[in-house]
């Protein structure tokens, strides 16, 4: 009776242990095998920004008209430091920042662009869609700006837009 007893003690420590592991994020099967949903998303969350990304301006946007607006907003995209006050904007320019859902790092780029263009007086809604539909508003000029790999679509066909292509080492 006793032996059972200490059976059964050691199996209930050994499947708490092995649960404790398996949960803990992320977990340590995650951290050996890498196939996990966990782990797949950890790793998507820990990728650094590589190659080329597209700044693309919809100037038929209100208040992206202006080139003025257009050249201080290429600016900042690629400004790190702290705005000044004298470069602050004076302005009412409200517009919506579109960036791929699936594309991690270009999405922690794009949350710092916002509070840059909020320091400088902007008012930006950042807005995280498919590549689908994000290629759809771009196709139909739905958009007022967007950020996105090079590859995502050929910038020279589209008309109404102007765009600043940016390395990645520059964007960091």
């Amino acid at each position: 009776m006793k032996r059972k007893l200490i059976l059964l003690a050691v199996t209930i420590v050994f499947l708490a242990g092995f649960g404790v592991l398996l949960h803990s994020p992320p977990s340590m099967i995650d951290a050996v095998t890498g196939v996990t949903p966990k782990a797949k998303k950890a790793a998507q969350a820990a990728a650094q920004l590589e190659g080329s990304y597209v700044l693309g301006i919809n100037m038929m946007s209100d208040g992206l008209d202006n080139e003025n607006t257009r050249n201080k907003l290429k600016e900042l995209a690629l400004d790190d430091s702290k705005t000044n006050e004298t470069d602050l904007m004076k302005t009412d320019i409200s517009f919506r920042l579109y960036v791929s859902e699936t594309d991690y790092p270009l999405v922690s780029y794009a949350k710092k662009l916002c509070d840059r263009l909020k320091q400088a007086g902007f008012f930006v809604d950042l807005k995280e869609y498919s590549n689908t539909m994000m290629l759809s508003r771009v196709v139909s000029g739905k958009y007022d700006v967007f950020l996105a790999s090079d590859d995502f679509i050929d910038v020279t066909t589209l008309t109404q837009m102007d765009y600043m292509i940016m390395d990645s080492e520059e964007m960091r």
